[in-house]
């Protein structure tokens, strides 16, 4: 089976791991409650920036091998979303959150699947894959900085040192 490079890969992983969507930010609802905009941030800010892939590193590695990593953040964008889903809505910001953390859920599915198509080794479909994340990558951060909880925005998060991918 053919390695990829580190930085192959997280590429790839655009449909898990926070890389800037491209063309122009679709359209986002904006939201009144303000607590939970202020709570969402805070999440983000202390959760997501460890899951930013290191993208620096063109060490080759096997697509198999960089399957667990991803599931790895699968679980914590998963357990990210459970917080998110654990703040508290306003009645009339509550359809547009629930519609933003619907495609978080979306997004944690198609890592999981990316994960799997990982080590079924095949580029083409691992691709394809990551490519299904995009549009719900770019709802979630157009929506996120819509409202005021930019560290949510998945193409916004600093690099943090090395990790690991």
């Amino acid at each position: 089976m053919r390695a990829l490079s580190r930085s192959g890969l997280s590429l790839a992983a655009v449909a898990l791991v926070v890389i800037g969507a491209c063309g122009s930010e679709p359209d986002a609802a904006r939201i009144d409650d303000r607590a939970f905009a202020r709570a969402a941030e805070e999440l983000c800010a202390r959760e997501l920036p460890p899951l930013r892939a290191d993208i620096a590193d063109d060490e080759p590695r096997d697509p198999e091998e960089v399957a667990p990593t991803i599931e790895a953040r699968a679980d914590s964008l998963e357990s990210l979303v459970r917080g998110l889903r654990g703040i508290e809505v306003g009645g009339a910001s509550r359809g547009a959150v629930e519609t933003w953390l619907d495609d978080w859920d979306t997004y944690v599915d198609v890592g999981r699947r990316y994960a799997r198509a990982l080590r079924e080794g095949n580029p083409r479909r691992y691709a394809a894959v990551a490519d299904e994340g995009m549009a719900p990558q770019a709802r979630i951060s157009a929506f996120a900085r819509a409202n005021n909880f930019k560290s949510c925005a998945l193409d916004g998060v600093p690099l943090p040192p090395r990790e690991g991918l």
